[in-house]
């Protein structure tokens, strides 16, 4: 559209009226370059020799535009500060003055202040010295005044304190000199011998201790015991002994007499006097005796030095140390025994114990019925736990009608607790071996992707020799009941299925499909929900495997099948699913682990039973470090779930499955006996470490098959007893 200039207004017709006239005056324009200089910060104090600060200078145009130009910067004193050419003060000595940025004719100034704070004491010489007592040390005590720098600070008043018995100083109060320094005369304490100290300080709040020696005039030993006494358990019963370990020194300055007594007492009655050898200046001795079994109730247990005071030394307010323990009473059970048991407290726990002679493969049952109220039992075999929720078998019915069967019957101890939930009985506890029915471990295997028929059962064999191997059932657990949710599909793994049934005891999902075709990974394999327990103020207990999953490559399992050898990867992957090498952290008996980042740790799995298999085994001569001995290497998938391969060779649960015998082990046996599962020991496979394995030196020989990223990354759903959900454990190796 056309606009006629007569439809423009007055005002935009003068301007462009101006615009079209050639010449005119362009009015005043601004002066290029910087017109002013500032210094930021405008002031600072610098509090240490050889601090620094940045200073910086800004140049503006007289528009009060940023404009670059060069700078020069000057200190009116070097000797308090210097600066650099970037504007960075460095504090020289105590002081003022100016610092000055300039440029093409202007000047800032800010003010710089060096001032020392005195902020550290040092103690440079006359520390740890030894003296006669009630003497002065024969040098003097010197303490610097520094500031954060480290250099030294002048006029400042420090104060001398001999602590108690420590003597005196002079002089108690000095002014530190140009250096920063002061010194004294410490005089030492007469009255005893060893050490004392003396506190060094300053108004602005720094302080130091000097130690020294106060020695006799003529030498003589000091007989002392050092910390206190250490007892292998705090809570022992009236049936057990306790390991009472002392340590004895000579803190004196001449040796002791060649022989010197130390007296071991209960509850002030000396039962032990033990003739040491002499120590010489500065030396210690380690003394561990065994003492008990104790009365019931509440002790003193003392060591005494030279009870009789006949040794000149130093002091005797060292020879005597004392540890307070309660025993609780504790009572033998026969087989076949039955004894009457009652508590009117709550929380009461009373303690029993079964000794057993003769080995059997049948259960040992231990019963508590009868009476009102409500008591829980725990049985644990072997040393007793610390505490009764870490036994092996918890019994916690919502009456007293409690049953642990242990399986299978071993040589050596068991211990009861029964644990007074309320008021309860009178009940009967008893004691018996077999004559009662076990209930079988069952495992359910579900085939989500089918192999060949018979790859299918080659699986259901390898369920088979697991379930005769676990010889006692664990309770089921039914998903379906309104108090306890279902387990949601996919929840495991992409195409698990919902479960809202009851599974007993061991629900196991398998595919058989391509994970990356032959050569690759070989099977995964791991659970996916166990059964925690958890008793009122207890820690979370946790027990079997409840749902699982194993995974087999197609074209590796047709291979394996084969070469006979698919039946021991399937045994060997629901090894994992039962828990061997999944369960190990959530039990505590894995030691040392090395994923995610300790390649070179002695990782180690802790479990007793397993120890004393794999000592039988040969491994009395195993000089690799801790027992039983882990792969480790930080490789996730294969450490820490697996024998470590340099030890056990061509066992079944290494991470590499060799040709030929692949033995299922005594010590893999008792591993998961160690978990918490009853185990029948007669179905272990014959297995010795040879010499290699024993100096751990041996490696795979020949072709063999790696295992060892088996472990599957499945997050573990974790339930208590009332089907609660407890949290999801993910293991390290995800």
């Amino acid at each position: 559209m056309r606009i006629s200039s007569a439809a423009l207004p007055l005002s935009l017709l003068a301007v462009l009226a101006i615009a079209a006239c050639g010449g005119g005056d362009d009015g005043p324009t601004t002066p290029p370059g910087p017109s002013t200089i500032t210094i930021s910060p405008a002031t600072s104090t610098l509090t240490f020799i050889g601090q620094t600060r940045a200073f910086r200078a800004t140049v503006r145009d007289a528009a009060g535009q940023n404009v670059t130009a060069q700078v020069t910067w000057t200190s009116s004193d070097p000797a308090v500060f210097t600066v650099d050419g970037s504007g960075t003060v460095t504090a020289v000595s105590n002081g003022s003055g100016q610092l000055q940025a300039s440029t093409a004719g202007l000047t800032a100034n800010a003010a710089v202040t060096v001032e020392q704070a005195p902020t550290v004491l040092v103690v440079r010489s006359g520390g740890d010295q030894e003296g006669i007592a009630g003497s002065a040390l024969p040098n003097p005590i010197v303490v610097q005044v520094t500031d954060q720098g480290g250099t030294g600070v002048s006029g400042v008043a420090v104060s001398f304190a001999p602590g108690e018995g420590a003597g005196s100083v002079n002089p108690q109060n000095a002014v530190s000199d140009a250096d920063g320094e002061v010194s004294a005369e410490w005089t030492l304490g007469g009255g005893s011998f060893g050490s004392q100290s003396l506190r060094v300080s300053i108004q602005q709040g720094a302080q130091t201790i000097v130690n020294a020696r106060a020695v006799p005039e003529t030498p003589i030993p000091d007989l002392a015991i050092e910390g206190s006494l250490r007892l292998s358990r705090d809570d022992p019963s009236s049936l057990e002994t306790i390991d009472v370990t002392v340590r004895v020194a000579n803190l004196g300055n001449a040796a002791t007499p060649a022989v010197f007594p130390l007296t071991l007492s209960v509850d002030g009655t000396v039962v032990e006097t033990f003739e040491l050898d002499g120590l010489a200046v500065d030396e210690r001795v380690n003394l561990t005796h065994t003492l008990g079994p104790l009365d019931a109730g509440a002790h003193e247990i003392a060591f005494e030095l030279d009870a009789a005071g006949e040794i000149d030394e130093w002091s005797e307010d060292n020879n005597r140390a004392s540890a307070l323990t309660n025993v609780t009473s504790q009572q033998v059970i026969d087989l076949e025994q039955s004894v009457t048991v009652s508590s009117s407290t709550v929380d009461e726990v009373l303690l029993f114990r079964i000794d057993i002679t003769e080995a059997a493969q049948e259960a040992l049952n231990v019963e508590l019925s009868g009476g009102s109220g409500d008591a829980d039992m725990f049985v644990h075999f072997g040393e007793r736990p610390d505490n009764h929720y870490a036994y092996e078998c918890l019994s916690g019915n919502a009456a007293t009608e409690e049953l642990c069967q242990m399986v299978p019957t071993r040589v050596g101890s068991y211990h009861v607790a029964v644990h007074a939930y309320t008021a309860f009985g009178p009940s009967t506890l008893t004691v018996t071996v077999g004559g009662k029915p076990v209930e079988t471990f069952d495992i359910e295997v579900v085939f989500l992707d089918n192999g060949t028929p018979s790859q299918d059962n080659i699986v259901r064999e390898a369920a088979e020799r697991w379930e005769s191997i676990i010889a006692r059932g664990a309770e089921n657990y039914d998903f379906s009941v309104s108090s306890q949710a279902n387990y949601p599909a996919d929840e495991c793994f992409d195409g698990q299925p919902l479960v809202a049934d009851v599974v007993d005891d061991l629900r196991v999902w398998v595919t058989i499909d391509s994970i990356d075709g032959r050569g690759g990974a070989v099977a995964s394999a791991g659970p996916c929900w166990a059964r925690p327990i958890q008793f009122t103020d207890s820690d979370v207990i946790w027990l079997e495997a409840v749902l699982g999953r194993i995974r087999l490559d197609e074209a590796d399992a047709a291979a394996l099948e084969t070469r006979g050898q698919l039946l021991s990867v399937v045994v060997h992957e629901m090894a994992h699913v039962l828990g061997f090498g999944t369960l190990w952290e959530l039990k505590g008996l894995l030691r040392n682990p090395s994923v995610p980042s300790s390649p070179n740790a002695d990782t180690h799995f802790a479990g007793p039973l397993a120890i004393t298999a794999f000592d039988a085994a040969g491994g009395t001569n195993y000089v690799g470090g801790g027992k039983v001995p882990v792969e480790s290497g930080a490789r996730p998938g294969s450490s820490d779930g697996h024998w470590r391969e340099s030890v056990f060779e061509i066992e079944i649960m290494t991470p590499f499955l060799a040709p030929g015998t692949e033995p299922l082990s005594l010590v893999t046996i008792e591993s998961l006996a160690d978990l918490g599962y009853g185990v029948d020991l007669t179905e272990a496979e014959s297995f010795t470490l040879s010499s290699a394995g024993a100096a751990a030196m041996a490696v795979p020989k020949g072709p063999v098959i790696y295992l060892g990223d088996d472990i599957a990354r499945n997050p573990i759903t974790l339930v208590d007893q009332k089907g609660r959900f407890r949290g999801v454990y993910y293991n390290r190796r995800r």
